[in-house]
Parts: C-alpha cells; sequence; structure tokens
C-alpha cells in the first residue's frame, strides 16, 4: 500500500524514487530543494493607476483646511486625538490626554480623527507635521506627542495652559 502511494506521488510530482522516499522517511513531506536565483528583481509601474492614493473620496481639501482654521481660532485648546480623552485608541494619544490632566486641565476641546478622515488627513497638512496627536494652544501648533511630553516633564507645559486658561 505504503509503495503503491509512493509510485503515485512520484509519478503526479515527476521526482526520482529516492527524492520521494527520503521526503515520506524524513516523517513530512518536503521536495528537493533547488538553488535559488541570485538576483531577484522587483518592478515598480509608473503608471498613474499604480500611484498611491487618498483613501477619501472627494474630499475638498480647501474647505478641510478652513474648517480646522476655524476650529483651532474659536478654541484656545483643541487636541487631535484618535479616541477621546475618557477612552483613547492609542497610546501616544493617552499620554497627551494624561499630561493635560496631570496639569490640571480639562477644558479643552478635541477632534477624534478616527472618526473623521479628511480631518485626519487634513490636519497633517494643516500643521505639516505627520503624525496624530496634535495639540494647539492659542491657535499656536504646540506639537506631537513627543514635544508634549517633553514639555511636561520639563515644567514648560504648566506655563503655557493658565494663559489659556486666562484669556479664556
Amino acid at each position: 500500500m505504503a509503495a503503491a502511494r509512493a509510485l503515485a506521488a512520484r509519478r503526479l510530482l515527476r521526482v526520482p524514487g529516492p527524492a520521494i522516499a527520503r521526503a515520506f522517511t524524513a516523517g513530512a513531506f518536503s521536495l528537493p530543494r533547488t538553488a535559488a536565483p541570485a538576483v531577484l528583481c522587483r518592478h515598480f509601474s509608473g503608471h498613474p493607476d499604480f500611484a498611491p492614493q487618498s483613501n477619501i473620496a472627494g474630499a475638498e481639501d480647501n474647505k478641510v483646511q478652513d474648517m480646522l482654521k476655524q476650529l483651532v481660532s474659536e478654541n484656545k485648546v483643541v487636541l487631535f486625538m484618535k479616541g477621546n480623552p475618557d477612552m483613547p485608541q492609542c497610546g501616544f494619544s493617552r499620554a497627551v490626554a494624561q499630561a493635560l490632566a496631570d496639569e490640571g486641565f480639562s477644558d479643552y476641546a478635541y477632534v477624534d480623527v478616527l472618526k473623521y478622515p479628511e480631518v485626519r488627513e487634513g490636519v497633517k497638512k494643516f500643521s505639516d507635521w505627520p503624525t496624530i496627536p496634535q495639540l494647539y494652544v492659542d491657535a499656536e501648533f504646540i506639537g506631537g506627542c513627543d514635544i508634549v511630553m517633553q514639555m511636561h516633564k520639563e515644567g514648560e507645559l504648566s506655563k503655557i495652559l493658565p494663559k489659556a486658561k486666562e484669556s479664556a
């Protein structure tokens, strides 16, 4: 019975007899290895159909930028984050929200960029900063997680936030 299976496998795979016998006696079926090519090439097409595209269908960039400008100018402190301060969806967003809470500052506007993909992309262009979260105080871009955490650690954040409270 085993010899019949080996013969059938040999016919299907067109592998010489001893190789198929070694494969079955090794415990797991494996074909003899062939040498890999010395150089592997991958060609990318320059055709525009294959160019990176945004997931946002038809979002008007100017409209989003105007909305962001209005939002930042009308609120003293704005945090663009993933999730919300009570339930952040990202460790970096959690860290910035916690830094604001540690400073005793809870009166700020936030935008959950996961709910609004056009804002998620638009705020990156608005600030010329590639990552989320982003903190704005008095319509000025303060920075992302690393900068805000460094400011918090050095006590600079506690100097900026009271000014925003006073001018509110």
